[in-house]
């Protein structure tokens, strides 16, 4: 079974997500792993299934992952897709994050095996931009409150070992079970 294995990151979190998936299911298949900012050309050959991971961006997969998508003709295809997101995977941005991913997936007929949330560190940057934001706009629907920074100072601990375990654990079992069907 071949498996492309690409990321998009910006903070390293995704890619500490996708490294850690990698180390889990090398030995399990043949799996290429890449940093889709290094991958200037179409992909020349054909996988079995791709494994896809961005970074969270207006609740949908950033625009880079959704440009090498589209750019390298991921349609219908076996993908399972996974996040990284500020908030906790059971927050509703995270919720609607990994919906719209979905969709954004599903719009280009690809079977979707598995899908995955992993907090991670929200970029400081961004935090920049609320502050500009709620200064110019008092409505601005994420301000600055107590229970925000406090989700931001808990971000700076993801990911974690057992949030790695977890993105192991779920594409272990995704191929275990591929390759068993696969088999039978």
């Amino acid at each position: 079974m071949k498996i492309l294995l690409a990321y998009s990151s910006k903070t390293k979190n995704t890619k500490k997500v996708a490294e850690a998936i990698y180390d889990e299911i090398k030995n399990l298949a043949d799996v290429k792993l890449i940093d889709i900012k290094k991958q200037r050309k179409p992909l020349e050959e054909e996988f079995d299934l791709y494994i896809l991971g961005a970074w969270t961006d207006k609740t949908n997969a950033n625009k880079n992952m959704q440009k090498f998508i589209d750019d390298q003709n991921i349609h219908n295809k076996d993908v399972a897709i996974f996040l990284t997101c500020g908030v906790p995977r059971e927050h509703y941005h995270a919720e609607d994050s990994i919906n719209n991913y979905i969709q954004f997936m599903e719009e280009r007929n690809n079977n979707i095996l598995k899908t995955f949330v992993c907090q991670g560190k929200i970029d400081p940057k961004v935090i920049i931009v609320f502050k500009i934001l709620t200064w110019r706009d008092p409505n601005f629907i994420h301000k600055l409150t107590p229970d925000l920074m406090d989700m931001v100072k808990e971000s700076k601990k993801h990911p974690d070992p057992k949030d790695l375990k977890d993105a192991q654990n779920c594409f272990n079992n995704l191929l275990k079970h591929k390759i068993s069907h696969a088999l039978a």
